[in-house]
């Protein structure tokens, strides 16, 4: 019976700190491989949106954001950084603009495209449209992109767990072992 209880005790202490170590590996090994990038959110005339404006990023930092409407583009606005020292302009082209981060920037930005209105009057179909498609590109805007993980203290939770249920199981063989003597 003690040899029993014995294997089964170094088996509980065994699983324990195994499972404790390969939860710490992997908690410590996704911080490293997560890269923070840029929370980019998109406007026309002030106003959120997903569908009117793409933009891609080249890996050398430079984003070139692109109107897809009709109408012409008056003027860009980049909201969130500084020129000179977080973006430089590399082109303003009608409905293109080209920039490039500067210094490492990787925080949030807003573009904003300021585009001739249009003349005609939308109708009600598509001014819900309109209006559901900027709350959800306001949504989406708002929502965390940051890649981390919340700190929870489940690895140490788990490891201490474990000690505590190996170091009653000990305990309790002591005291039965006491007792048969």
């Amino acid at each position: 019976m003690k040899k029993i209880m014995s294997i089964l005790l170094s088996l509980v202490m065994v699983v324990s700190v195994s499972v404790a170590s390969v939860n710490a590996y992997a908690y410590v090994s996704s911080q490293q491989t997560t890269k923070k990038t840029s929370n980019i959110n998109l406007k026309v005339n002030g106003k959120y949106t997903k569908k009117d404006i793409t933009y891609k990023e080249d890996p050398e930092g430079t984003y070139t954001f692109t109107y897809e409407g009709d109408e012409d583009v008056k003027d860009w606005k980049i909201e969130g950084m500084e020129e000179g020292k977080d973006y430089k302009v590399i082109s303003k082209d009608g409905k293109t603009l080209k920039i490039e981060l500067l210094n490492g920037f990787n925080g949030d930005f807003t573009i904003d495209a300021e585009v001739e209105e249009k003349t005609t009057e939308p109708s009600e179909e598509e001014e819900e449209e309109e209006e559901e498609e900027e709350e959800e590109a306001e949504e989406e805007a708002k929502k965390d992109k940051s890649g981390k993980s919340p700190k929870t203290g489940a690895t140490a939770a788990t490891g201490i767990a474990a000690a505590g249920a190996g170091a009653a199981i000990l305990l309790a063989l002591r005291k039965k072992n006491e007792d048969a003597e």
